[in-house]
């Protein structure tokens, strides 16, 4: 497997940028949040002279999301928890008065309520406004004036979110996605040649650590890719942009498929090392079963290390604008094609029965429920401390 250096390059890039602007999409997000929260103080102070202009911007600064479209769903969100828990409170203050008793039953029907009306991530807005409009001694002036402030601040913040929009998160979608790949190309490019070198075993447990690790990263991706669906919905030139995005939805699809099938691969190299496949929980450490000595799978080495080159020239797709070129088509097409080779070979080498797909597929279900034994033992499993 080769990677260019452009390649690494930007993929490195992509990756110091992605970590100095975690949490704020692509940078954008502090200066819209900025923007709206001092054009809302304005509002509210010069404009509506309003007692309680803090409000506003607060309202701005937690309406502020990476795209337009999450921005204004969280916007709506709030102001409709904010409005239900205004009279909520209202109608609990002048009814049954303010005590411990109607606070908890306020504060347990806000929460329903929030729950009710599907408010997400706002669904204490309508227990926490109840409250705070029922701890005044003006209990509706404060709880309009509450109302007021958080929308204008949700309006502008909404309104600058749409003016000033983020960049489409296609291009970080995918450089995150050609990393992913990459590295699942160099783990399975570094098993491929401790294989080869004859001394994979004491690398079992760790292959094992990293491939859980890399799949448990397709999470981010796959937060990528979502915000770079939500970019595009509100932009005139959204429509260009979805063919790539459903090419990298597609792709991290697949990318999952893979990362569990190397997580299985690493796993039954693992499971090679001890006697009769058993071997003891990775967190309990990998010294306390009985290890044997195995030879790795005839051909095997080749085969992951032509899936390698595949994973590798595959990340580069993923950052392209267009579609693959047909070149690069004829390439894919070409180290599939020696993979599958190289598998054939390892199949049969194994056990010539392997030439029928059907007693292939037999002898994986029936490894995977073998496995799934040994995890349930309650007595010679990894996992005894679950049943003691």
């Amino acid at each position: 497997m080769t990677d260019s250096p452009s390649a690494d390059s930007r993929t490195n890039k992509a990756s110091w940028w992605s970590r100095a602007t975690a949490g704020f999409g692509d940078g954008t997000m502090v200066l819209r949040a900025a923007l709206a929260s001092g054009i809302s103080w304005w509002i509210a102070t010069a404009l509506l002279h309003s007692e309680a202009a803090s409000l506003a911007p607060a309202g701005a600064i937690l309406a502020a999301q990476t795209t337009p479209y999450a921005t204004a769903r969280k916007s709506l969100q709030r102001a409709a928890g904010i409005l239900f828990g205004f009279l909520l409170g209202v109608v609990a203050a002048r009814t049954v008065g303010v005590n411990g008793v109607s606070v908890v039953c306020v504060v347990a029907l806000g929460m329903y309520a929030g729950r009710l009306f599907r408010l997400g991530p706002q669904m204490h807005q309508v227990a926490l406004t109840a409250v705070l409009v029922m701890g005044t001694a003006s209990h509706f002036g404060y709880g309009a004036s509450r109302l007021e402030d958080n929308v204008v601040g949700v309006l502008i913040g909404t309104l600058v979110g749409l003016v000033l929009p983020a960049p489409g998160f296609s291009s970080r979608a995918g450089d995150e996605l050609a990393r992913l790949t990459r590295e699942m190309a160099a783990l399975l490019d570094t098993v491929a040649r401790h294989l080869s070198a004859g001394d994979w075993s004491a690398h079992t447990g760790e292959w094992v650590r990293q491939a859980r690790a890399l799949s448990k990263r397709l999470e981010k991706v796959r937060g990528a890719v979502r915000d770079a669906e939500d970019a595009v919905r509100w932009r005139p030139r959204g429509r260009a942009a979805r063919p790539r995005i459903n090419r990298l939805a597609e792709a991290t699809q697949c990318l999952d498929h893979v990362g569990s099938q190397l997580r299985g691969l690493t796993r039954g190299l693992y499971n090679l090392t001890f006697r009769e496949g058993r071997p003891p929980a990775l967190h309990d450490g990998a010294g306390d079963g009985e290890r044997v000595e195995v030879a790795a799978p005839d051909g095997l080495d080749r085969m992951l290390a032509d899936l390698a080159a595949m994973l590798g020239d595959l990340a580069d797709v993923h950052t392209l604008e267009n579609p693959p070129t047909p070149e690069l088509h004829a390439r894919l097409a070409q180290l599939l094609g020696e993979a599958e080779t190289s598998y054939l070979r390892t199949a049969l080498a194994q056990n010539p029965a392997y030439a029928d797909w059907r007693v292939l597929c037999t002898a994986g279900i029936l490894e995977d429920a073998r496995r799934m034994l040994h995890e349930l033992d309650p007595e010679l499993g990894p996992h005894t401390g679950a049943f003691s």
